[in-house]
């Protein structure tokens, strides 16, 4: 768990992403699973793909509720490593993350805390007009 970017563990074999027009939080969610799906197939991704539409998924909502994107965009990335490795990144428009490490120990709220629950690493960092969440998955992480 970190404030600063974590570099990827491995090189990129299949990478997607994908804006989601912020609606409310259980919708946008949604959009991002369907999405998923899809992409995770395609990547041919090893690992528990359950889980990893689940950590998409509390990081969307994340995203949708807390990171000022109401009407606006929030940015998907899907990216499989050499070493099966899956990175879950989520970019909101709110540029900080206040208390980033109590979150994940769930002290507020549920949504990281659960994600760790996966076995995911998670980290963010400053990114453009807002910031990153990432969630690193490996393929033989079980939830």
């Amino acid at each position: 768990m970190t404030g600063t970017a974590s570099p990827a563990p491995a090189r990129i074999l299949r990478e997607a992403r994908w804006t989601i027009r912020s609606i409310r939080p259980p919708q946008d969610a949604q959009s991002a699973r369907v999405q998923a799906w899809t992409c995770l197939a395609l990547f041919g991704w090893p690992g528990p793909v359950p889980s990893a539409i689940s950590v998409l998924d509390h990081l969307v909502r994340n995203a949708s509720e807390f990171g000022r994107c109401a009407g606006g965009e929030i940015e998907v990335r899907l990216a499989r490593t050499e070493s099966d490795d899956l990175l879950i990144d989520v970019i909101d428009r709110r540029t900080d993350f206040p208390s980033f490490d109590q979150a994940v120990a769930g002290h507020l709220g549920q949504g990281l805390w659960r994600i760790a629950q996966y076995g995911a690493t998670l980290s963010w960092h400053p990114d453009r007009d807002g910031k990153t969440v990432r969630a690193v998955l490996g393929a033989t992480q079980a939830p």
